[in-house]
């Protein structure tokens, strides 16, 4: 009988180990207990010229509606010589979209090669300092990522840029597209807990 209480104990730790172990699904990561990530390291051009708008897709399943405490963040990498041209929007699975920035870091190189877009920066992108090649390391959105809190985040999420200048081109080179919420995997936690408890008890 001890053994086979151990033995089920044993067991119930070993699947509550596996739920916090990462796993990848296509270009998805999710990392128990509450966050997924989507990663897609493809070059796409961007052109005023036949190459505009391009889009990078995300899609999720099996997650939660996005609760009152959701974080949502986006770092890009878009190389561009004129970055007053490109507007940059994120659009949620049910067609809600944000605009993280409208035509802004003024006529100078490269200004977004690596920011990080969040609500928690300490400056908004329409009065960041943008300076010649120099990257924002990190600057809040036009529109806060907080308008998606209450939505269902299942489904495919759009990263859009438009260039609306002919002149200077770009390429976007890496998206990571960050959810953080109270997730699937956490109430799977809670319920082996319970098993646990059950079988101890």
């Amino acid at each position: 009988m001890f053994q086979m209480l151990y033995n089920s104990v044993f067991f119930h730790i070993f699947v509550i180990v596996l739920l916090f172990q990462p796993f990848v699904h296509s270009d998805v990561t999710y990392i128990p207990p509450n966050k997924v990530v989507y990663d897609d390291s493809s070059t796409q051009f961007l052109s005023y010229n036949g190459y505009s708008p391009i889009q990078r897709n995300a899609t999720f399943s099996g997650l939660n509606l996005l609760s009152s405490s959701a974080v949502v963040t986006i770092q890009i990498w878009l190389r561009h010589t004129y970055n007053q041209d490109v507007t940059i929007r994120l659009y949620s699975p049910d067609g809600a979209n944000i605009t993280l920035s409208d035509r802004r870091g003024g006529n100078f190189d490269n200004v977004f090669n690596g920011t990080l877009f969040t609500d928690s920066a300490s400056t908004i992108v329409s009065e960041y300092p943008f300076q010649d090649n120099v990257v924002a390391p990190s600057v809040k959105p036009k529109e806060p990522f907080s308008n998606f809190r209450g939505r269902d985040p299942n489904g495919q999420w759009k990263i859009w840029l438009s260039d609306e200048g002919n002149l200077d081109d770009g390429y976007l080179d890496r998206v990571i597209l960050t959810i953080q919420g109270k997730f699937f995997f956490i109430y799977l936690l809670f319920f082996f807990k319970h098993l646990i408890n059950q079988k101890i008890n």
